[in-house]
């Protein structure tokens, strides 16, 4: 019985007495007149009544007080008859439990709480956001027929059993990934925290479930990211060696080719020797541009002027069942981009696209402008700032969705065996991305790709921009040699050896040095020279960037012809060569080396070893001046 109920009827019962004794008070008085009259009779029995019904009520409300009182210790709580102490504990477990509630329902993580059989006994608001089943419709069903893909199911079921046998104590805790679906089909990712409490002779689960489907997104971008850059490495490092093989083996080939030039059948195997140095080269070429380690020069570039020159290539290669369309804007920028590496990207992408429309189709070369800001989406990974996007579009099969995060990895390739390198899309994913671009991949199966290149927009005007033609100066047909004095210095004793004899029949002296500290000692000890040869990739503290500062600093001015087959990021992190550098790409051969060697020795320079730029003229800044200061009319 509760405390108000207990205080109602004792107020009843002290009524009752006091009325009693009143009245039989009163009786007796009447009933012995007192010589007042009645009067005086009834005032005193009413008096006598009152003080005593007042005792009375005073003895009768004195000891239940003092019984509720021992029994009750807080009027507020509930009276059911048990101790202090036990009502306290009831009290604080129904305080958490309350609190323990509040905890659940504003948890940032879906809670889910089932027996050991994984019958759902709990499902909190968020579980019913995550999964999109709601809590009346959960309550009593097997967890994983609802949410567990169908093939994860038996892998769940053996995870719990096992999870439960290695349990424990009173608790035990686990966490774990796995797939899950949602109400309507889509499958996402979780990452499951489990609780298992013994309840008797089985155990109750508590999960909380929490989506992880971005994290795993970006924790494989940054493993792709990663195995993409250590493969781009080793093939940098495996191309550097390469290159001063076939230095040899396309130098010594002319040679060979010029000795039996008088017999068609050696004449036929030379060329096939030929040939075959030819396309290693270009795979190694590949190769450094996917390790983003070629050299590169970047210009202010007139892309559409630069698409229309490829598409005059393409034209008799891809045929006539290939409809190449152009939808160049008017408004695109400039971009700052090596041309060269431009085109064969888009020479590689068209080719690759050729070869996904069997039947013919249509290839369409797009431009346009693009800018990022710093709060927009995630684009390829690009920065902030102003990029001239170059798209290639294509009618072709498409790319499965399965493939399209690897189609960017060397050798990877869905063509058949032996009829490509697996290079093409590896070298245009690490020419973007050297150049401070990008290159994403757009399209369904079965309808087409776009792949959209991402390159800097070049801080000029249009009209400033230099046209694609160009992109590199003409090859000399004529072998110019000469007689200056050459200081070569080559680490790889077979390379020094065969470009010395190629710099000899030229005409040249030469002197040699195996590394960078011999040349200095070459240099002290007064050797005079007109033009200091020199690889990059040495071995010790010196390369050979460094030894021509330091060569400069005893002679100027100096003249410096490099060379590599990998700069290693000597000159700046991103391959550029700079203002005015000359560097003779490994593997090469005497054309190059003897056009090289004289446009090193003809140029004009400075003072200080810079060249001049011939003719020199200020009329184009004159011009600008004028275009962007018009003058008064008057």
């Amino acid at each position: 019985m509760t405390q108000p109920r207990r205080l109602a009827l004792a107020m009843a019962l002290l009524v009752v007495v006091t009325s009693c004794v009143v009245s039989a008070v009163t009786y007796y008085f009447a009933t012995q007149a007192a010589p007042g009259g009645p009067l005086a009779t009834i005032v005193s029995a009413a008096l006598l009544g009152g003080t005593i019904a007042g005792v009375l009520a005073v003895a009768v409300a004195a000891g239940p007080a003092r019984f509720w009182r021992s029994a009750l210790p807080d009027v507020t709580g509930p009276v059911d008859g048990r101790s202090g102490r036990e009502q306290g504990l009831a009290h604080q477990a129904l305080t958490d439990s309350e609190m323990a509630q509040a905890i659940v329902e504003n948890a940032l993580d879906a809670f889910v709480q089932t027996d050991g059989s994984c019958v759902i006994l709990d499902w909190s608001p968020h579980a019913e956001a995550l999964m999109g089943w709601t809590r009346a419709e959960a309550l009593g069903r097997s967890v994983e027929e609802l949410v567990f893909p169908e093939a994860q199911r038996a892998v769940h079921r053996q995870w719990v059993d096992r999870f439960l046998s290695e349990a424990s104590g009173d608790a035990a805790g686990g966490r774990y990934e796995t797939p899950l679906l949602h109400k309507d089909g889509r499958e996402f990712f979780a990452e499951v925290s489990l609780t298992a409490l013994r309840r008797g002779e089985g155990y109750l689960i508590n999960a909380f479930v929490r989506d992880i489907t971005a994290k795993r997104a970006a924790e494989e971008q940054l493993f792709q990211a990663q195995k993409m850059e250590s493969v781009g490495q080793l093939t940098g490092g495996i191309a550097h060696d390469f290159n001063n093989m076939l230095t040899v083996i396309t130098g010594t080939i002319e040679i060979l080719a010029d000795g039996v030039k008088h017999d068609p059948a050696l004449t036929s195997i030379a060329k096939m020797i030929n040939d075959a140095a030819d396309r290693a080269s270009q795979l190694t070429a590949n190769l450094l541009a996917f390790a983003r380690k070629q050299p590169l020069r970047p210009l202010e570039t007139d892309v559409n002027a630069l698409i229309e020159e490829v598409i005059k290539l393409l034209a008799p290669t891809l045929g006539r069942r290939i409809e190449i369309g152009t939808a160049l804007s008017e408004q695109a920028w400039p971009a700052l981009v090596d041309r060269s590496q431009l085109t064969s990207a888009l020479v590689n992408l068209a080719i690759n696209a050729r070869d996904a429309m069997p039947d013919g189709g249509r290839l369409l070369f797009r431009t346009g402008n693009f800018t990022r800001d710093a709060c927009d989406a995630e684009v390829g990974g690009l920065g902030a700032g102003d990029y001239v996007a170059v798209e290639v579009i294509d009618s072709g099969a498409g790319i499965p969705p399965a493939i399209r995060d690897r189609i960017f990895e060397p050798f990877f390739s869905t063509k058949q065996f032996g009829t490509g390198t697996g290079l093409g899309l590896s070298m245009v994913f690490g020419f973007a991305k050297q150049s401070g671009g990008s290159v994403v991949v757009d399209g369904d199966e079965g309808k087409g790709a776009c792949f959209r290149i991402y390159l800097p927009k070049a801080d000029v005007e249009p009209s400033d921009a230099l046209p694609a033609s160009d992109a590199s100066p003409p090859d000399d047909d004529e072998l110019r040699g000469g007689s200056e004095t050459i200081l070569c210095v080559e680490d790889d004793d077979v390379v020094r050896a065969h470009v010395t004899g190629r710099l000899e029949s030229l005409g040249y002296k030469v002197i040699v040095a195996s590394n960078a500290t011999h040349a200095l000692e070459l240099v002290n000890s007064g050797a005079a020279f007109d033009l200091l040869f020199t690889d990059i990739i040495m071995p010790g503290a010196m390369n050979g960037r460094q030894l021509a500062q330091q060569v400069a600093e005893l002679r100027r001015p100096l003249r410096v012809l490099y060379t590599s087959g990998n700069t290693f990021g000597a000159f700046d992190a991103g391959g550029h060569l700079g203002e005015g550098v000359l560097l003779l790409t490994k593997p090469y051969r005497k054309a190059e080396l003897a056009r090289m060697v004289r446009l090193c020795l003809d140029r004009a320079i400075d003072h200080m070893g810079d060249p001049i730029p011939l003719p020199y003229s200020v009329q184009e800044d004159l011009e600008r001046f004028l275009r962007d200061n018009p003058p008064e009319k008057k």
